[in-house]
C-alpha cells in the first residue's frame, strides 16, 4: 500500500490529468465513491439508520468542498426525503471545480439549505449541528497546516460537540496530513474516506485515532501512477516483509546464515551488547561473535551460552581501547559477514578512535546505533566524512534525539517533516536510514521509503533500540540487502513488542521479554 503526503498526491492527480482523466472527473469519482460508501452504510435497509433527515455539509473554498458538493448532489439524488444544509465557513468565493459542482445542486434547490458561518450566532450553529444527523468535513482537506482560524475552529467545535455522524473528507480540518500535527480544535472524525491513498496523518500515532474509521475511495489514480513519485511511501505490512526476508533451506548449516560481529559495551554498560547479541540469534544468523569489556561478556556467558566471545581491553576512560581497532577490522573482514558497531560503547575520544578505524578499513556492512551514532555525531564534519566516504554499506539506527545530534536539526524540525528529512539524510549519505519512533520511517539510499504503523508504548523503554539493532544486524549478516535487513527488523521488533504486551501489558512488559517473543512474530508472519 502506498502513502503519500500532500504534495505527492498533487503530482498523482497531475500524473491522471495527463493520461485522460480530467481533474472535474477525479472530483466527480471521489465524491460519488464516498457518497456511494454513505448510502450503503446509513441509508440501505439494512444498514446503520440514521436519527434523521437532516445533512450539514461544512464547506471551505477548495475542491476538498468540491468533493462535499458532489457528495450532497448524488445523496440528493438517492434519498428523496433528505434535506441538505451547507455551510460556507470560508465565504461563498469558491474554486472553479467547487463552483460548479455548487451549481450542478440547482435542480434540488428546495431541498437545500445555504448558510454563511459568520451570520449564525453560537446558539444557533450549536443548534444546526445537533439537528443534523450527519455532518459531513469539506473545509480543508490536504492542504491545512498551522492554526485554525478562529470562525472555523468555533464551527468545529460545534460540529464535535454533537451527536451526529461525523465525516472527513481526505483528512479531518485541522490536521497536517503529512506529519498528524493538529490543532485542539481539530473535526473528530468517526469516518475518514481518504482519496486514492492513504496519507501519513492516517497512520501517525500521534493522529490517527482523530480520523475514526479510514477508507480509501478510488478515484482513477492507478498504484502504477504512485509507485513512479519520488519519495512516494510505502506501507511497512506482512506481505512486503515475507517477501523481505532471508530465505532458510533444509540442506544448510551454521556457515550457511552468516557471521555477525557485535562490538560495543564499556566500563558502565554490560547489557545492551547482551541484548542485541541475544536478538540477532533469535532472528536466524548463524554465528554470533560478542566483542566487548569482561565486565559485558560475564552477563553474555551467563545467558547467551551460543555465543562466541572476544574480550576487548578498556582504555583509560572505560571504553574500548583504540587499541582493538586493528584486531577488530581483521576479525570484521575475516571472519563476519556483517558488524554490529555501538551497543553501550559511550562516547569518548577513545570511542570515537575505534569507529574512525571501522568505518575508515572495514570491507563488509555495518549496523551503527546507539552511541556508535552519537561519536560520529560528535566528530561534527569528520563524522559526516566518514559517512560520506565508506566503503561498505550501512545501516543508520538513531532514535529521533540521536538523529538531531547527526542532523543539527530539532526533533520539532525532524517530526514536521520526517518523511522528506529522512529521504534526503539517507540519498545525500547513500546509506539505509531507520528513523525509530513510535512510526519508524526506513530510508534507502536510492529513495525508497517505509513506514511502519505495529508496536506499542511498551517498547519506549531503555534497551528496545539495542534490540532492533541486533534483529536488523542478523537479517543484514544473513545476506539480506541494507533497506531489506531494516524492513525485517523494524517490521519484527515491533510485532514481537505487540506479542509481549498482549501477554505482559504495555507497563509490565521488558526489552529482553520482546527477545522472548520473536518467535511468536516469525510465527505469525510465516504462518497467517
Amino acid at each position: 500500500m502506498r502513502i503519500l503526503t500532500a504534495g505527492q498526491m498533487k503530482i498523482a492527480e497531475r500524473m491522471a490529468v495527463d493520461n485522460g482523466t480530467s481533474y472535474e472527473r477525479l472530483m466527480e469519482n471521489a465524491g460519488c465513491g464516498a457518497a456511494e460508501r454513505i448510502l450503503q452504510c446509513f441509508f440501505q435497509t439494512d444498514g446503520e439508520q440514521l436519527p434523521g433527515n437532516n445533512v450539514l455539509v461544512l464547506l471551505g473554498k477548495g475542491n476538498n468542498g468540491g468533493d462535499g458538493l458532489v457528495i450532497a448532489r448524488k445523496l440528493l439524488e438517492a434519498v428523496p426525503e433528505l434535506r441538505v444544509t451547507l455551510l460556507f465557513g470560508l465565504g461563498r468565493k469558491l474554486s472553479e471545480l467547487a463552483a460548479l459542482n455548487l451549481e450542478r445542486l440547482m435542480p434540488f434547490h428546495e431541498r437545500v439549505r445555504m448558510l454563511d458561518e459568520e451570520d449564525i450566532k453560537d446558539q444557533g450553529l450549536d443548534s444546526l449541528c445537533h439537528e443534523s444527523c450527519l455532518i459531513i468535513d469539506g473545509i480543508f482537506g490536504t492542504g491545512f497546516s498551522g492554526q485554525l482560524p478562529e470562525k472555523i475552529a468555533r464551527l468545529l467545535r460545534a460540529a464535535n460537540g454533537s451527536k451526529a455522524v461525523r465525516i472527513a473528507l481526505d483528512i479531518p480540518s485541522g490536521m497536517d496530513c503529512n506529519n498528524g500535527i493538529f490543532d485542539a480544535d481539530t473535526f473528530r472524525a468517526h469516518i475518514t474516506y481518504t482519496f486514492a491513498a492513504m496519507k501519513p496523518a492516517h497512520l501517525l500515532k500521534r493522529s490517527r485515532d482523530l480520523c475514526g474509521d479510514i477508507q480509501t475511495v478510488e478515484i482513477g489514480i492507478t498504484e502504477q501512477m504512485m509507485e513512479q513519485i519520488p519519495g512516494s511511501i510505502t506501507y511497512l505490512d506482512a506481505q512486503t516483509v515475507r517477501k523481505a526476508l532471508p530465505s532458510r533451506q533444509e540442506d544448510s548449516n551454521k556457515g550457511s546464515y552468516g557471521k555477525l560481529l557485535n562490538v560495543g559495551g564499556c566500563a558502565s554498560m554490560s547489557g545492551a551488547v547482551l541484548l542485541s547479541s541475544m536478538s540477532a540469534y533469535r532472528c536466524g544468523v548463524g554465528l554470533v561473535m560478542t566483542a566487548a569489556p569482561e565486565t559485558a561478556l560475564t552477563a553474555v556467558r551467563m545467558q547467551l551460552p551460543e555465543a562466541i566471545h572476544c574480550v576487548l581491553p578498556l582504555g583509560e576512560t572505560g571504553a574500548i581501547s583504540p587499541e582493538n581497532g586493528e584486531m577488530l577490522v581483521q576479525k570484521v573482514n575475516r571472519w563476519s559477514s556483517a558488524a554490529l558497531i555501538g551497543c553501550g560503547m559511550s562516547v569518548t575520544e577513545e570511542s570515537k578512535a575505534v569507529i574512525r578505524k571501522l568505518l575508515t578499513e572495514t570491507e563488509k556492512p555495518m549496523v551503527i546505533d546507539a552511541d556508535g551514532l552519537n561519536c560520529i555525531a560528535a566528530m561534527g564534519e569528520e563524522g559526516m566524512r566518514l559517512l560520506d566516504d565508506a566503503k561498505v554499506p550501512l545501516i543508520l539506527t538513531p532514535h529521533m534525539l540521536e538523529f538531531s545530534r547527526l542532523s543539527g536539526m530539532s526533533i520539532d524540525e525532524i517530526k514536521a517533516d520526517r518523511f522528506a528529512i529522512a529521504w534526503d539524510f539517507a540519498t545525500k549519505h547513500h546509506l539505509t536510514l531507520v528513523l525509530k519512533d513510535s512510526n519508524t520511517v526506513i530510508a534507502s539510499p536510492d529513495g525508497e521509503l517505509y513506514m511502519n504503523d505495529n508496536g506499542n508504548s511498551g517498547l519506549s523503554k531503555g534497551g528496545s533500540g539495542d534490540v532492533l539493532a541486533g534483529m536488523v544486524a542478523s537479517f543484514l549478516a544473513q545476506g539480506a540487502e541494507p533497506v531489506q535487513a531494516a524492513v525485517c527488523g523494524v517490521y519484527l521488533h515491533a510485532a514481537a513488542g505487540d506479542a509481549a504486551e498482549r501477554h505482559l501489558t504495555a507497563y509490565g512488559m521488558l526489552p529482553s521479554d520482546v527477545i522472548e517473543c520473536i518467535p511468536e512474530a516469525f510465527g505469525e508472519l510465516l504462518w497467517m
